[in-house]
């Protein structure tokens, strides 16, 4: 009587594994098409959203590296999402023909601000971009949205 139990139970023990495991497989590719959509969802609300589907760096000189590559490409989006509005202002008002010729001078921090330095190797323009080194480096996986706070041109 108790080998007939063990022997039941172990085969419903079994099946219940081989029952889950084939339920694994033959929804598989179901489960990966409505993720799938469930994905394309929400990266259709993070575009309409703006900032959420751009990655911030927690790196100062990057996050700055990563503004100036937007705006060298025209890339509005990115730089509105880098940028406050008054430094998007500003480097609209000095986009022009030379505007992919920036190269990294340096970077220092100063009072809880990192500044990051460039010249524009055409025309010997430089121009310094300030970030709140907390709001970048904040412990996350994940600057801050707007963190370019400041631009100065000079030449």
């Amino acid at each position: 009587m108790k080998s007939t139990i063990r022997n039941r139970a172990t085969a419903f023990g079994v099946a219940t594994v081989t029952g889950l495991a084939g339920i694994a497989f033959a929804s598989g590719p179901a489960l990966a098409d409505s993720a799938g959509l469930a994905d394309s969802t929400s990266q259709s609300a993070a575009a309409d959203s703006g900032t959420q589907s751009v990655h911030f760096p927690t790196d100062p000189t990057t996050y700055a590296d990563e503004l100036v590559r937007a705006w060298g490409n025209g890339n509005t989006d990115r730089v509105e999402a880098f940028a406050s509005p008054g430094v998007v202002d500003e480097l609209d008002a000095h986009r022009d023909d030379n505007v992919t010729h920036w190269d990294r001078m340096g970077t220092e921090g100063a009072a809880g601000t990192t500044y990051v330095d460039y010249v524009n190797t055409v025309t010997g323009e430089t121009m310094s971009l300030g970030l709140p080194t907390e709001a970048v480096h904040n412990g996350g996986e994940r600057g801050e949205p707007h963190a370019v706070h400041s631009v100065r041109f000079q030449g």
